[in-house]
């Protein structure tokens, strides 16, 4: 059980021996987090609780306008869950919760206010104690086993990932994280792919390849990807290699096994310049088109038609951030009709918006992504908020909630086996393996390649790509990017000043380049003609 001790320990991410192997524990207090809120706590579930029985939480907010921001969270030893909250009681001034546990055990509550400063309310963590019989561990990992491989099941509304953080203690047959945890939900088991499993793959006859499109959040789940399928040796400089920050492209082959990443930011692409579905206003100073946020989504159209879709291989599965569902409407015009492929638009994959963490920011959140799947028949729901917040304590910033802008963090656990530690990032990797790798479940994929002989120790060799630029300003995305490449048998290589990329931008198209200038500009070093043009989205720059 968790110790309720306000004792720090020096490191804040640590694994552990178990009787089914190593778990990895997070730090879940610290001195930062220690101080208290003005608020105060009440109610039956604060103490003790009885599995299958529910439990209450009340918040004494009084009429605070706005109204904080509370968090929830129950540790176990080898179990955890997160208790959201009913929308405000105002004639009471209560923030409620409500949980009906589903172990027996003790477990420390934390209930945090997490706004600009992360405090205990009342009189937080507390010890909570849950009666029930151990009989309740064994029919849940008999249930577990028998549910269905979750990239079986239908992906149409976030309900699919809803459910609880166990140990390898607690967890069914398929597997846990490298951790030693892994998220349970309610309707399915998740497929556990090992690095033996991603050797498999890369001597497999179809190429399989993962795209991850977003900010340096959705990189980890990039590098977890990475992280996994690499041996502890050829990893050994995966922090200080180009891939390991970038803020551009990157990819990694092994064999037949492909993973994609793109610095992919269109929640700040301004859509004030969006003329109707399929036509954008671009500007040019002479014959250079003008790089700008309003700009921007045009070049992450194109980067989808003119690089992911029209490369041979085309991607398996594809994750990515956008700002609103017009965005994925304009996305979604340039994905073939014939890709059999997988989108998950996900715009929710974050700690520190705090609006997540309340009940009707919740609400509009779930809202907004369960109607994606109507756009376009490539699409399904997934739910990064629903994935991560449970392991949010091992985030980055860790355990101030607010504060974390990553969900993974460097480190060297399990005498380096693991270099990517975020529970959140490695789960979401495992989800977009098993999409790509085994849609049918993953013990009908093995078998369909027990013919193949695989060598499991002899050096292989790792294609390493990256246009990278030297800076994260400004934001832009390559249609086609430029990268540099290196095929090696030892391991990623650290980066060396000669890997830093620079982008010299794009030139105007040569339609806007025949119409004649609408106004002159002096831009500090002479006078250009400016042209501002219509074009199709897909086609600008």
């Amino acid at each position: 059980m968790e110790d309720k001790s306000h004792a720090i320990p020096n490191a804040l991410y640590r694994c552990e021996p178990s009787s089914r192997g190593p778990i990895c524990r997070g730090v879940h207090i610290t001195n930062a987090t220690m101080r208290r809120s003005k608020y105060n706590a009440s109610g039956d579930g604060l103490r003790r609780a009885t599995v299958g029985t529910p439990a209450t939480i009340h918040v004494h907010i009084g009429q605070e306008d706005p109204p904080p921001v509370i968090s929830v969270l129950a540790v176990g030893r080898h179990h955890m869950f997160s208790v959201p909250p009913s929308p405000i009681d105002k004639s009471r001034g209560l923030i409620n919760f409500t949980y009906i546990p589903t172990f027996p055990g003790e477990y420390v509550l934390y209930i945090e206010q997490i706004q600009k400063q992360q405090l205990q309310v009342g009189d937080s963590p507390f010890h909570v104690i849950i009666d029930g019989t151990t009989s309740v561990i064994r029919n849940f990992r008999k249930r577990a086993d028998m549910l269905p491989s979750c990239q079986t099941i239908p992906h149409f509304n976030h309900s699919w990932v809803e459910g609880e953080w166990v140990s390898r203690e607690l967890a069914g047959s398929r597997g846990t994280l490298r951790s030693g945890w892994v998220l349970q939900p309610k309707h399915c088991s998740f497929d556990i792919f090992t690095a033996e499993d991603l050797q498999r793959a890369a001597v497999a006859p179809t190429i399989r390849t993962i795209a991850v499109l977003g900010r340096s959040t959705e990189r980890g789940i990039f590098l977890s990807l990475v992280d996994i399928a690499l041996r502890k040796g050829e990893k050994l400089h995966l922090n200080v290699s180009k891939i390991g920050k970038c803020w551009g492209f990157a990819e990694v082959q092994l064999g037949n096994l492909r993973f994609i990443y793109q610095d992919y930011r269109t929640e700040r692409a301004n859509m004030d310049n969006i003329k109707d579905d399929i036509n954008i206003n671009i500007t040019c100073h002479n014959e250079k088109q003008i790089t700008d946020e309003n700009d921007y989504l045009s070049d992450a159209i194109g980067f989808l038609r003119e690089f992911l879709f029209s490369d041979r291989h085309w991607p398996n599965v594809i994750i990515l951030t956008m700002k609103d569902a017009l965005q994925l409407k304009l996305i979604m015009k340039v994905v073939p009709a014939t890709w059999e492929g997988v989108i998950y638009p996900m715009n929710n994959f974050k700690t520190y918006f705090d609006f997540l963490f309340t009940a009707e920011g919740r609400e509009n959140d779930i809202k907004g992504l369960i109607q994606f799947p109507r756009i376009d028949k490539h699409i399904r729901v997934l739910d990064g908020f629903g994935v991560a917040e449970i392991s949010r304590h091992g985030a980055e910033g860790a355990p101030n909630v607010m504060k974390t802008m990553h969900w993974h963090k460097w480190c060297s656990e399990l005498d380096g086996e693991i270099r990517v530690c975020g529970d959140a990032t490695e789960m979401m990797a495992q989800i977009l393996l098993g999409v790509a790798l085994a849609p049918g479940g993953k013990e009908a994929w093995k078998e369909s390649l027990h013919y193949l002989d695989v060598d499991y120790d002899s050096p292989r060799e790792i294609q390493v790509c990256h246009d990278c630029p030297r800076s994260i300003i400004p934001f832009y995305v390559e249609k086609i990017p430029s990268p540099m490449c290196y095929k090696t048998l030892t391991g990623l290589r650290p980066q060396v000043e000669k890997d830093i990329q620079a982008w010299y931008g794009s030139l105007c198209p040569e339609a806007c380049m025949e119409t004649e200038p609408v106004s002159k500009e002096n831009t500090g070093s002479g006078y250009v003609d400016v042209r501002i043009c219509t074009v199709l989205k897909a086609d600008a720059k």
